[in-house]
């Protein structure tokens, strides 16, 4: 019992940090860290010990299939360069780097359990930089940067880590190729089984007629694509995103399942994560306990790879930044140096760093076991907290909203344009059946059914008036809704298209796919007064 209540007091908690994030403009990941770190000196908290397995299937499968959801085929197609640099070479970089400076460090280390930590500590967390972005104000395209980034970074830091913590438990000896070839194998397979899925969970979604059973069943899917991916010895993470993407882009639902399925992702995302958070500070605790004198070696170690890890970073973006500015690029970032200082400081660590660090079984002879929390929780303070706090004064200092199109207005501008035209398209292919005056009214008042009383023919008895414009109403309902419907049509194409953001489509979508619910709300309406009149 005293556990139930404990997991209650982390939900509830996660909740009440999230409205103090809204109303005070603050980034609740950075807030749920605070109250994870607080958890170690709150007396009276039950102990909790999670087993080490547990660790990544629980709490990774829910939170990346979220960030997933969000993005397209096409966007990664657009986005690959990035991808490359900085979801998997800038995590291998950083991990080694990491890992270097903690076996010159910890003569008690060995080079396998330097390199865990390394992959550890590398992965920046794509919900924390979600959750920070928008209140901070940082334009669309370093957003984009950020979160492309946020795709894959985790598969390659888990690939690592799990290679090194092969090793290390195992006690076998790897050589580079081999190293590859488990990469390479790890990483083909997860893409097979999460393409497998992914077109085979979008036609049995197809096949549901129940919209609560479809949103039960996305629950469902991740939880499913990363056991099959583990049970082949394939990455479960790299699984899970393609099997997101695949799904997304083939799934064809009504706008109620796109909204209700929105919110619920929405919901798992924040309770899970402030579930894992709570969960992480209450095993520090106990980890603390553990260390005892050692306690300040291991701040000092986490605040010196933290710094390690933020030179990097920044170093790397530095790089892309001259390389950039020789080709004379206009996309991507970085493109200044501002963006340069931005995107160094967003290299927020958080859930999958404290997740693989507590995976960590006691049975593999670490040198750091007792440490590596405390370490772990460090580092998220030094890269989460610290740049969390601070982004929104650095963002009013770097100009940043100089750029192009920097919040993406026009992009979402262009977006509602396409779909009004589609909308338009359609209301002007039946205006025979509803007369150009009406057509015209309705493309000029689009959020709403025209006055049918404007339209009134005088000189029909007034029965038949009345029927005329009971029918002429319903023709204009249907209508209504079909043009919405050809907007909802033309936005999801688009979503397909290379040059789209996700982001600001998913927006645009999100008001037409309300819309066409409060259409067919207002037909049912109508149609049971109609109903009842005839009776």
């Amino acid at each position: 019992m005293e556990i139930m209540v404990g997991l209650i007091g982390l939900l509830f908690a996660t909740v009440i940090m999230v409205a103090i994030g809204d109303r005070w403009g603050l980034p609740w990941p950075v807030l749920l860290t605070i109250l994870a770190a607080g958890a170690i000196f709150i007396p009276g908290i039950p102990q909790v010990h999670i087993d080490s397995e547990l660790m990544l299937p629980v709490f990774i499968p829910p939170l990346l299939w979220a960030l997933a959801r969000r993005t397209s085929w096409a966007q990664i197609r657009h986005h690959w360069r990035s991808i490359m640099l900085l979801s998997v070479l800038l995590v291998l970089v950083t991990a080694f780097a990491v890992g270097v400076t903690a076996y010159l460090l910890v003569p008690a280390l060995s080079l396998a359990g330097a390199i865990v930590i390394g992959a550890a500590v590398s992965p920046p967390d794509p919900v924390a930089v979600d959750a920070v972005a928008e209140p901070a104000g940082v334009p669309r395209r370093l957003t984009n940067t950020l979160q492309t980034e946020g795709l894959f970074n985790d598969a390659a830091s888990i690939l690592v880590f799990n290679l090194g913590l092969s090793v290390l438990v195992q006690g076998n000896s790897v050589t580079w190729w081999q190293a590859i070839l488990t990469f390479i194998y790890s990483a083909g397979v997860a893409i097979l089984i999460g393409w497998l899925i992914g077109i085979s969970a979008a036609r049995l979604t197809g096949w549901m007629t129940s919209s609560v059973a479809r949103n039960a069943f996305t629950w469902v899917i991740p939880f499913a694509t990363f056991l099959a991916a583990e049970a082949f010895h394939a990455s479960g993470v790299v699984a899970i995103v393609i099997a997101a993407i695949e799904f997304n882009s083939r799934v064809d639902v009504e706008a109620e399942d796109r909204l209700s399925g929105t919110a619920f992702w929405e919901i798992v995302e924040m309770l899970f994560t402030g579930l894992a958070f709570g969960l992480i500070g209450i095993m520090v605790r106990d980890a603390i306990v553990e260390v005892g004198s050692d306690l300040w070696n291991a701040v000092w170690l986490g605040l010196v790879l933290s710094v390690v890890a933020i030179v990097v970073r920044g170093l790397w973006f530095w790089v892309i930044y001259r390389v950039n500015k020789h080709f004379n690029r206009r996309c991507g970032a970085p493109l200044r140096l501002q963006e340069v200082l931005l995107l160094t400081w967003a290299g927020m660590r958080g859930l999958v760093t404290l997740a693989l660090v507590l995976s960590i079984p006691v049975t593999s002879g670490f040198g750091l076991y007792h440490e590596l929390p405390v370490i772990a929780l460090v580092v998220v303070f030094i890269t989460m907290v610290i740049p969390g706090l601070t982004l929104p004064w650095l963002m009013k200092r770097l100009s940043l909203d100089a750029g192009p199109d920097a919040f993406g207005d026009i992009a979402r501008e262009e977006l509602v344009n396409r779909a009004r035209q589609a909308a338009y398209e359609h209301i002007l292919s039946r205006a025979d059946e509803i007369g150009q005056g009406r057509a015209q009214a309705m493309m000029t008042r689009f959020d709403e059914v025209s006055h049918l009383e404007d339209f009134e023919d005088e000189r029909l008895p007034p029965e038949k008036r009345r029927e005329r414009l009971l029918q002429i109403r319903s023709i204009m309902q249907e209508t209504h809704l079909e043009a919405l419907e050809a907007a909802q049509k033309e936005l999801l194409s688009a979503r397909r298209e290379r040059y789209v953001d996700p982001a600001i489509l998913d927006e645009v979508l999100f008001d037409v796919d309300r819309q066409i619910i409060g259409a067919k709300a207002k037909r049912a309406h109508y149609q049971n007064i109609d109903v009842s009149r005839n009776h």
